[in-house]
C-alpha cells in the first residue's frame, strides 16, 4: 500500500522510498546484521552468510534463505527449523532459522522522519525488530541504537499489542513498553520516527505518537545510521519479560515489509546516502535547526494499591504520568474493564494527574483491573502550556493482579473488642507422678486484623504444659506465653509431682488482643484450680529408711542369733547424709 505522509510533511520532503517491487531483493540490501563495529561483516557469521544477534535470549539464527520478495512485501520467515550457527565466537544449534536484513553502506542518514509499514508475526517467542545503528559513515563503533519497534514484550498487556521502543547510549537507556489496545499481528501498521539529530526523537504507530527522548534526558544521535529489521525469535531466558518459543509456537512465522519512506523537513541539517534517495541531498546549516512540536503524552500509570482484591466500598486511586505538565480543563475520567470509571481528582499544573474509583456491587467480577481508556467528556481537556492537545494512549493498562470481587465484606469493628476466653473446667485434679489432663483452654477474637496470644502464671515447678501444634512442652516456675493458634490446638497438662500431699495450684490465664495498626491491646483473664493427688504408688518413705537400717543391722551381726538381712529393694534415704550412713556396714 501507498504511505500517506506524516503530519508535517508532504510529498515534496520525501527523500527515500521503498516499495519491493520483483522478487529479489534490491542490491542495497543485505541479508544479515552488521554494524559499524562489526565494518560492515555478518554478525556471528558461520558460513553460508548467516548472522545472528549473540547473546543469551535468541533462538534463532538468521540465513539468506528466508529472506525473500513477493508480490510487493519483503518477507522475513521464522520456521522451526534447526540451524548451526555462531553465538558470540560459540557455535551452537538454534531451534529457528529466520531471516534479518541490512542497509549498511547503502541508504544511511543522519535525521528525518522513517516510517516503515509492518504487518507483526504472530506466535509465542515472536520479536520482530526494527532498529537503526551508526552506518559505514559514522565515525565511531556501535555507540547508539534506535529501536523504533521491538514486539512481543510482556507486563503490560497483551504481547501482540505491544509497542515497545528504546535509545541506547554511551550514556544510558531509555525505552518503554506501551499497549496499543491493537493487535499489531492482524495487519499492516505503520512504525516511525521524527528524528532531530543532537536533540530529540519521537516514536509514532499509525501517526499517533507513543514517546519523545530529548537530549535533556540522554545525548541524541548525531551520525549517519543505517536500517536493520529482522524478525528475531525469544528463547526460555526472555520468559520474565517477553513471551517465548514453545510447542505452540507456530511452525512458520513471516514478519512482513511492504513499505519504507524518509522524509527530510527542507533545509535540514544532516545528510543521506544510498540508492532509491531523491531530492537534495546535501546538507544545509539552517539558522535555527527544525524542531518537531513535542505533544504531551501519557508516558507511565500506576495505581493504588496495585495488587490484591478490591471489594464493594474499596477505592482504587490510579496516577496518570505525562512527558511534561499539564493543565486540565473540566472532569476527566478513565473507564475500566469492571464497567466502573475513575474520575480525576487533582494534579492540573503538574505532570502526574489522579483518578480515584471505589468499587461498587455492579461493577463485575474481574481477574485483572483494566484502564480501557482516558476520556475527556464535554469540554474537558487535557494540555500543556502551549495548548497543545496530550496524547492520551499510553493511558490505556492492565495491572495484573489487581482484582475486583463486588461482594461486601464486614467491617472490622471501629472500637477495640477483647478476646473471649473459653476455660472448659475452672478445677481440675491430675495424678501426680505423670498424670496428664486436657486444660479446656480456647480462644477467639471478633477483629479478624487483632494479634493474640495468651500468657499462663502460677505453673507449679513440678507440671509442664505441652501444646497439640507443635509438640513444645514449657514447664513451671516461669510465665508461658503461648500464641492462639498453639491454644486452640489443645494444652496437655502434666503433673510429675512425687511428693504425699495433694497441691492445689492456681493458674492465671490472660488473653491479649493487639491492633496491628493502632497497638492497642484489650485483654480477658480467668483462673484454673489444680490438685495433684499423690502418685498412686508411693511408699512411705520413712518405713523404707527403718527397714533399710534393719537390714544393715542385721547384716552385721551375722554370729548373733539373728542372722540374715532383710532387704527391700524400695528402700531410700531421706537425704545425703542418710544414704551415706546407710551405705556403711556397722560393726
Amino acid at each position: 500500500m501507498a504511505l500517506a505522509a506524516p503530519a508535517g510533511f508532504t510529498s515534496s520532503n520525501l527523500v527515500f522510498q521503498e516499495s519491493f517491487t520483483g522478487t529479489t531483493l534490491d542490491s542495497y540490501w543485505h541479508n544479515y546484521i552488521t554494524s559499524r563495529a562489526a565494518n560492515g561483516w555478518a554478525w556471528n557469521s558461520y558460513g553460508a552468510g548467516g548472522s545472528g544477534p549473540g547473546g543469551p535470549y535468541d533462538a534463532d539464527y538468521d540465513m539468506p534463505s528466508q529472506v525473500t520478495v513477493s508480490n510487493g512485501v519483503l518477507n522475513l520467515t521464522a520456521v522451526k527449523q534447526s540451524v548451526t550457527g555462531k553465538n558470540q565466537g560459540t557455535v551452537q544449534s538454534f531451534p529457528i532459522t529466520s531471516g534479518a536484513v541490512s542497509s549498511y553502506g547503502n541508504l544511511e542518514f543522519d535525521g528525518g522522519y522513517l516510517q516503515i509499514s509492518m504487518k507483526a508475526p504472530s506466535g509465542d517467542g515472536a520479536w520482530p525488530g526494527l532498529w537503526l545503528m551508526p552506518g559505514a559513515g559514522s565515525s565511531s563503533g556501535d555507540n547508539f541504537e534506535i529501536d523504533i519497534q521491538e514486539g512481543g514484550y510482556t507486563g503490560n498487556g497483551p504481547a501482540n499489542q505491544a509497542f515497545t521502543w528504546h535509545l541506547h547510549t554511551p550514556s544510558g537507556t531509555v525505552g518503554g513498553t506501551v499497549n496499543t489496545g491493537i493487535d499489531l499481528t492482524a495487519g499492516f501498521h505503520t512504525y516511525g520516527i521524527n528524528w532531530v539529530p543532537g536533540q530529540s526523537i519521537t516514536w509514532y504507530l499509525d501517526g499517533r505518537q507513543i514517546a519523545t527522548v530529548t537530549s535533556a534526558q540522554v545525548p541524541i544521535p548525531n551520525e549517519p545510521m543505517q536500517l536493520i529489521m529482522s524478525n528475531q525469535v525469544a528463547n526460555s531466558n526472555a520468559a520474565g519479560w517477553h513471551t517465548a518459543l514453545d510447542s505452540s509456537t507456530p511452525s512458520s512465522m513471516p514478519m512482513q515489509i511492504d513499505e519504507i519512506q524518509l522524509y527530510r523537513a527542507a533545509g535540514s541539517a544532516g545528510s543521506v546516502t544510498g540508492a532509491n534517495v531523491t531530492g537534495s541531498t546535501t546538507p544545509t546549516t539552517p539558522s535555527q535547526p527544525t524542531t518537531p512540536t513535542i505533544l504531551p503524552a501519557v508516558t507511565q500509570v500506576t495505581a493504588s494499591p496495585g495488587t490484591g482484591i478490591k471489594h464493594t466500598g474499596d477505592a482504587v486511586t490510579f496516577t496518570v504520568g505525562f512527558n511534561e505538565v499539564v493543565n486540565v480543563t473540566g472532569t476527566p475520567t478513565l473507564s475500566l474493564s469492571d464497567g466502573g470509571t475513575a474520575t480525576y481528582v487533582s494534579g492540573s499544573g503538574t505532570s502526574a494527574l489522579t483518578f480515584r474509583t471505589t468499587i461498587a456491587q455492579t461493577d463485575l467480577q474481574t481477574a485483572a483491573l483494566a484502564i480501557t481508556g482516558l476520556n475527556l467528556p464535554g469540554t474537558a481537556s487535557i494540555k500543556d502550556a502551549s495548548g497543545a492537545t496530550a496524547n492520551l494512549a499510553g493511558a490505556v493498562k492492565t495491572f495484573t493482579g489487581l482484582q475486583v470481587s463486588p461482594t461486601t465484606v464486614t467491617a472490622p469493628p471501629t472500637s477495640p473488642v477483647a478476646p473471649v476466653l473459653m476455660v472448659a473446667d475452672t478445677s481440675l485434679s491430675v495424678d501426680g507422678g505423670g498424670g496428664t489432663v486436657d486444660l479446656g483452654l480456647k480462644v477467639t477474637t471478633a477483629d479478624p486484623n487483632d494479634s493474640v496470644s495468651v500468657t499462663i502464671k502460677g505453673l507449679p515447678r513440678y507440671e509442664t504444659i505441652t501444646d497439640n501444634l507443635d509438640g513444645r512442652t514449657y514447664r513451671g516456675g516461669r510465665d508461658i506465653t503461648l500464641t492462639a493458634a498453639q491454644v486452640d490446638s489443645g494444652l496437655t497438662l502434666q503433673s510429675n509431682y512425687r511428693g504425699t500431699d495433694r497441691p492445689v495450684a492456681t493458674l492465671a490465664i490472660t488473653a491479649t488482643a493487639t491492633d496491628p495498626t493502632t497497638g492497642v491491646r484489650t485483654y480477658a483473664s480467668s483462673s484454673i484450680t489444680v490438685t495433684d493427688p499423690p502418685p498412686s504408688t508411693a511408699t512411705n518413705t520413712v518405713a523404707n529408711q527403718n527397714f533399710a537400717l534393719l537390714s544393715q543391722y542385721l547384716a552385721s551381726h551375722q554370729g548373733s542369733s539373728a542372722q540374715g538381712q532383710l532387704v527391700m529393694a524400695a528402700a531410700q534415704g531421706g537425704g545425703w547424709n542418710e544414704q551415706s550412713y546407710l551405705t556403711k556396714p556397722q560393726h
